[in-house]
């Protein structure tokens, strides 16, 4: 909070980047700055200040940093959210994925992802600007670091939940297909776990079509090889997963295969034994139990 409150009192007004050499008026100046940054200046402005100044080549890593904290925080707020696209700032946002940093990458996202959380309005405008569409290219992006990608699949989730046009545009973008290179290629269990969650998000919002595009695209069988490897020593993945298996079974048009059920029905009883109700209730147990026992 007192690096927001200096960051502020420094980015307030441009006045503060004009010749030194004119004091006129400086002290009562001062004072109106730091009575804005106690008490709040109007927050779009406030926006558009942290924006100026993470676009400011001139400024440094830290200060930007700064400014990121505090744009995430006002975008928690859903007017807030909604008024980036009214000030036109997403273009400029999302020109930010191409910071060398790595830090700013991932504010970047963190930011996105913040902005469009149950919020129509800015999951609306963060679409119609490309935001799923760089998000989805970061996702792809075999070079991009770890912790950018697992706040990026973050991102993804608030843009398209409960938004029918972000999730028809998801995938239009092949997005699917990206989940399954990295269901594929990473062996980072919080990227494995915000894909297996992608999964059950999109199943309450669309059961039938989700769970056939699943089963489809050959992520089934990719999630059922996760979950012998991963499922018996990371409860919240397996838990996931099974859910997820748990969809397809009730709503998928496509039945899955019998190499895909005999792999399930290896390893169900051990993940059985092994976590009894801390991942599905027993009902759920039988349920799945009952699928692929035939």
């Amino acid at each position: 909070m007192e690096k927001l409150l200096a960051w502020g009192v420094t980015h307030s007004d441009p006045s503060n980047k004009k010749d030194p050499t004119q004091n006129e008026g400086q002290e009562r100046k001062l004072d109106t700055d730091i009575i804005d940054a106690i008490l709040g200046k109007g927050e779009a402005t406030e926006i558009r200040n942290a924006v100026d100044c993470i676009s400011d080549p001139n400024e440094s890593l830290a200060n930007k940093e700064i400014a990121f904290d505090n744009l995430e925080m006002l975008v928690e707020q859903i007017d807030n959210a909604i008024d980036i696209g009214n000030m036109n700032l997403w273009p400029k946002i999302l020109s930010f994925f191409d910071f060398k940093e790595k830090s700013l990458r991932l504010y970047t996202a963190w930011v996105c992802g913040t902005a469009v959380q149950n919020n129509p309005r800015a999951q609306k405008a963060f679409v119609d600007n490309g935001g799923l569409k760089r998000l989805l290219d970061t996702l792809k992006n075999p070079e991009e670091e770890v912790e950018v990608r697992s706040k990026a699949l973050y991102a993804v989730s608030g843009a398209i939940k409960n938004y029918p046009p972000g999730l028809a545009q998801f995938e239009e973008e092949g997005g699917y297909e990206i989940l399954l290179n990295l269901l594929n290629t990473s062996n980072d269990l919080s990227i494995l776990r915000k894909v297996a969650f992608l999964f059950n998000t999109l199943l309450g919002q669309d059961p039938k079509m989700v769970a056939t595009r699943i089963e489809e695209k050959g992520l089934a069988r990719q999630l059922i090889h996760l979950l012998k490897v991963y499922g018996p020593q990371d409860e919240d993945l397996a838990d996931k997963i099974l859910q997820t298996v748990i969809g397809i079974f009730r709503h998928s048009n496509k039945s899955l295969s019998p190499d895909e059920i005999n792999e399930l029905r290896a390893v169900l009883p051990q993940l059985r034994n092994h976590y009894g109700t801390v991942a599905l209730n027993k009902d759920e147990w039988d349920e799945l139990e009952k699928y692929v026992n035939g």
